[in-house]
Order: structure tokens, then sequence, then C-alpha cells
């Protein structure tokens, strides 16, 4: 069975709305998280689905749930102090209402409504067989990585073998669970751990990718707010007129 964990506790202090979680903000008459449910809800690959949620909302998101007929929410939960305690609940939650450990989770980030049921679909087919899949994103611009603000040549990488980090990123339950059991408290220097591929991989397992070519973007700024309403209203219009 395929569960999905949306994580949708976070406060969106970075879209200065005032106090509402962005999430929660209606978009063409729609709260952004309903379009995220949407495409899960129409993956034919996803079987449940469990949401993360800030403590405050839970009714609220429960109202939402059943107002736009998600049927394959299962569970709502209050969400932990950051993600990585969130991503534990949600682990523990998928466990308890029965998943296995053969069994397949997709983690994705609420606030990534433009998801292609598509990209969910290659997530699942690719953790399956390999126990881990991540999406990411070609980048389109050169990249320099440095930890100063000077660069030699070593800095520099190809476009074609970088990328960003998008979502969702999928597991099998037995995998995820020995990796959050094995990892160690973290030094003080070592890079944070954010996200439960980073958690995969540090634990020892091979991370593999999932390109996607879409507009996926995470809803953080008001900036990206204004163009996730462009690209709504272009998927509207495409449907509309059949291009």
């Amino acid at each position: 069975m395929n569960y999905a964990m949306i994580l949708a506790a976070g406060v969106g202090q970075r879209m200065r709305n005032g106090g509402m979680p962005k999430q929660f903000l209606n978009l063409l008459g729609k709260p952004i998280i309903v379009y995220t449910l949407e495409k899960f809800e129409q993956c034919k690959d996803v079987d449940r689905v469990v949401i993360v949620c800030h403590g405050s909302y839970v009714e609220q998101m429960q109202n939402l749930v059943d107002l736009y007929h998600i049927k394959k929410v299962v569970s709502i939960i209050v969400g932990g102090s950051d993600r990585q305690n969130s991503l534990k609940k949600g682990l523990s939650e998928i466990i308890a209402i029965g998943a296995t450990e053969s069994d397949t989770i997709v983690i994705h980030d609420g606030v990534r409504p433009l998801v292609s049921p598509l990209t969910i679909s290659e997530n699942i087919r690719v953790a399956e067989q390999t126990g881990c899949a991540i999406t990411v994103h070609p980048v389109t611009e050169s990249v320099v990585i440095t930890e100063n603000e000077e660069a030699d040549i070593n800095n520099f990488k190809k476009r074609s073998a970088t990328y960003s980090l998008t979502s969702p990123q999928t597991f099998r339950v037995k995998e995820l669970t020995d990796a959050y059991r094995e990892i160690d408290m973290l030094d003080e220097n070592e890079m944070p751990l954010l996200d439960a591929a980073m958690v995969y991989a540090k634990s020892g397992g091979k991370v593999k990718l999932v390109k996607e070519q879409g507009a996926n973007v995470k809803i953080t700024t008001p900036e990206d707010f204004y163009f996730l309403k462009a690209m709504l209203e272009l998927e509207e219009n495409k449907y509309i007129f059949g291009l």
C-alpha cells in the first residue's frame, strides 16, 4: 500500500500575511493546501493520505477535507516543533494505522500545489524498486558552490550535473524507519539534516533521483503566491481552450 504524508504544520513567517499559515491562503477561491491534496487524490497510485498539521488548525483542515471531498485522507495529526519532528510524528502515525515494512511513504510539502500526479507515481515506482526516491529539478543557471566570497575553477559545477531539491521524497517504510533509528546526534559543525532524504543519506542509503520539468515551486514568499496564481490561471486556460 502507498501512503502519502502531507506536511502542513508551518506558520509561514515569510509570507507577511498577518498570521494565517500560507497553506490556508485562498487562491482563485480555493486554499493552497486543497490544490495539493487534490493532486494526491487524483494520483491512482496513492491509497491513503496522512496530514501533519499545525495544532491550531486541525479542525479547519478537517473542514476543508470534508468540504472538498478529499476521500483518501485517513488521519490529521498535530506536527512537531520542527520539520524533522513533524516527519517522525507522521511516520509513527502511518505505522500506527497499519503500514507494513514493504509499504511506501510519499512525503510532500503542503505548499507545493503544482506537483504532477505523474511525478508522484514515478517516485513510488522508483522507491518500490530501490527503497528511496527524491524529486529534483534540473537547474537552468550555471552554479558555483563555495563557503566564502571567492571561487576557483573547482567551485563551478556543470548545469547538467546540478539539481535543486523539490518534493515529494518517497521511501519504503522499512528503509525510512531504519534510517531514523540509526541516526546519531549531530555534531555542532555538521550540516543540519533538513529533510528525510538527508537522514536516509546520512545513514548510508543511496538516494535515487526523479527528475521533473514542471514548475513545482514551494510557496514561501508573497512573490511565490503571485507566481502560483499565474500558473493556476495558465492551467485553467489550457483546459478551457484545449491547449
